[in-house]
């Protein structure tokens, strides 16, 4: 090869070179620019935190004391809806049939996000509430309070319904505490998506047929996102993504069990 044929390779390789460390620099502006915006949302999150749960106390009422969920009601609701909740820091990103929302991060949903929680990037800032300001400051105990006062059951005669006691005289025409365990159940199941499956209706009671095989161990979740207990193997490419990022910055494992190693499945 010529000597000018050479020098043009190599006047070729350096915008290339150029570019790349262009894109490099760029690439660590944005990251560093997204973790400064972040960590201010957490600061501020963590500020408002004891406020925010108190304006929830006033505005619902205790209606339901944590003291009223049976030993077998506490197992439903933790086994379907968020089955590390016990154990994890606010995320877990690892639990087969634990879905990208725990219990924490539905109530971040429903505390932080007045005008409404719509799904894709505002899923980090969820996330990241969740584990270093909500779980960081809320006890588990009054989180699971909060979840049965508060959360979300479908609407009924053109109203929302708000909390279990709420839901029960509602679908059930009875008292919380007046719930057999296949009523409760029934409510629990509503939570994942309250206006679909309303009791009553072929898909609920589709969903409570698999979340009785479930709860018999005759199916186990394939999958973080196998919520449904269908067999789902794994989520979207935009939704694997999107979890490889918040598994990153959350470093979101439940701790182990007792008498499990640490990093155990």
């Amino acid at each position: 090869m010529s000597a000018g044929a050479k020098r043009g390779r190599s006047a070729h390789r350096v915008p290339v070179v150029r570019l790349l460390a262009m894109a490099a620099l760029l690439l660590l502006v944005l990251l560093a620019s997204a973790g400064l915006y972040y960590t201010h949302e957490v600061r501020v999150a963590r500020a408002e935190t004891p406020a925010l749960v108190a304006q929830a106390w006033q505005r619902h009422g205790r209606r339901v004391a944590l003291a009223e969920l049976t030993p077998r009601h506490r197992e439903i609701l933790l086994a379907i809806e968020d089955p590390a909740f016990l154990r994890h820091r606010g995320v877990d990103l690892q639990t087969p049939g634990a879905g990208m929302t725990t219990i924490t991060q539905g109530l971040v949903k429903l505390l932080y996000f007045p005008g409404g929680f719509q799904q894709g990037v505002a899923k980090i800032r969820q996330t990241l509430i969740a584990q270093y300001a909500l779980d960081a400051q809320v006890s588990k105990q009054e989180q699971l309070e909060l979840l049965l006062n508060i959360a979300y059951l479908g609407n009924r005669d053109g109203r929302p319904v708000r909390g279990f006691a709420e839901a029960a005289e509602a679908y059930h025409g009875k008292r919380f505490a007046e719930l057999s365990d296949r009523e409760f159940q029934s409510l629990v199941a509503m939570l994942i998506a309250p206006n679909r499956y309303v009791p009553g209706s072929t898909d609920h009671a589709e969903r409570m047929r698999r979340i009785d095989a479930y709860l018999a161990g005759q199916v186990r979740p394939a999958s973080l996102l196998d919520v449904e207990y269908d067999g789902k193997a794994g989520g979207t490419p935009a939704e694997e993504a999107l979890m490889a990022v918040l598994r990153l910055a959350t470093d979101a494992r439940p701790a182990a069990e007792p008498g499990q190693p640490k990093g155990g499945a």
